[in-house]
């Protein structure tokens, strides 16, 4: 769960730039922005630890749990970041028209090609413009759908073919999908990451979420998927899936959100956050590993395996997390109408399990 070896990927990727035979003039339609950014409360990387769900080390309490959420978002942020960075880089090609036009990697010196098609139509879906990047050996590394009125925008990412040496996470893919055209908020992302890997058991594979924005708050929900999980039960072999929702003030920052840990095959989010709260996947995990102790040694146990662990719980600024449940911080900003989180509800564990990126090959020019 601590080793999400995607940040290495992206990372080095942030290094990147392009370099061509390109303008460096106003006008182009290339989107300025497609990210909404997330306050440090709720995103925010995690410090290197060495906690277990073991006593005799450090305790995996519901706070660590909980803190870990921000890990996990902030990884989904920097690869959107990622993929905006990118797609700036590009601007200064100054495209309002369909083109193509070689450039020459200057991080793995290999050759790249980028061609912009107008009035593309993808599975029934028409766009104003479609770029996309290529690797002289990889293939497709880039591709970017978008429409300038309203502004709506699909980009994917293969990082690997942006740096043919890497050797971490080299399968990885990135989705960012945004939107200013959602009855229900100012402007909408969905970050999507699939084929990570790792040795270590606790690794992330997938994760997606949705951020919708409205004037300074800024509502999430997602899942973050780990095949191999375990909290404290070693013979558990459905892995975990992280399900989130919560609510952020960015210039308060302030957050306040809610975990379940269902297995990577639920289905059914009908009762999820009773059935697969924090304390209560815990609790169960406990009874079984510490079947065989006293009840004042389990009391003991519980005291600390259960700290902090009943949602939902509460973050402000580079802390995060500060309490939990009916303790609510002493902040104006968490008023009743911030805390509501009704309606933001995750994707099942299995359908993000089963997530799949691909670039499109199937597109129709439009005359």
């Amino acid at each position: 769960m601590k080793n999400i070896k995607v940040i290495t990927v992206i990372i080095t990727l942030s290094a990147i730039v392009f370099s061509g035979c390109g303008k460096n003039e106003s006008g182009d339609s290339l989107p300025d922005n497609i990210t909404i950014g997330i306050s440090d409360a709720i995103s925010f990387p995690a410090p290197n630890t060495n906690k277990s769900a073991y006593l005799g080390v450090d305790a995996l309490t519901g706070e660590d749990i909980y803190m870990h959420l921000r890990n996990f978002i902030y990884l989904g942020e920097l690869s959107a970041d990622l993929v905006q960075d990118m797609m700036l880089s590009l601007k200064k090609h100054n495209i309002t028209h369909s083109t193509t036009f070689p450039y020459e990697s200057i991080y793995d010196g290999k050759n790249k090609d980028v061609v912009v098609k107008e009035n593309i139509s993808i599975n029934d879906t028409t766009w104003d413009f479609c770029l996309t990047v290529s690797d002289e050996e990889l293939g497709t590394a880039f591709q970017l759908f978008w429409n300038t009125n309203p502004l709506e925008v699909i980009t994917i990412l293969q990082p690997r073919a942006f740096d043919f040496s890497t050797t971490r996470n080299p399968n990885a893919m990135i989705q960012i999908e945004y939107s200013e055209n959602d009855p229900d908020y100012d402007k909408t992302m969905i970050v999507s990451i699939t084929k990570m890997d790792s040795t270590s058991r606790q690794y992330m594979s997938n994760l997606k979420f949705f951020a919708g924005k409205n004037g300074d708050i800024i509502s999430l929900y997602g899942n973050s998927t780990h095949p191999y999980m375990t909290l404290l039960n070693d013979n558990h072999n459905s892995g975990r899936c992280f399900c989130f929702r919560a609510r952020n003030d960015v210039p308060n920052d302030i957050a306040i959100a809610r975990i379940a840990l269902p297995t990577i095959l639920q289905t059914d989010m009908s009762n999820i956050w009773v059935d697969f709260s924090v304390d209560k996947v815990l609790t169960e995990e406990i009874d079984i590993v510490y079947a065989n102790v006293d009840q004042a040694t389990l009391s003991d146990i519980k005291k600390i395996f259960l700290a902090r662990a009943v949602g939902p719980a509460y973050f402000t600024g580079e802390q995060g997390f500060v309490s939990n449940a009916g303790d609510i911080p002493d902040d104006e900003g968490f008023t009743q109408d911030f805390m509501d989180m009704t309606g933001l509800n995750p994707w099942s564990p299995a359908e993000i399990n089963q997530m799949i990126i691909t670039f499109s090959t199937d597109s129709t020019v439009i005359n």
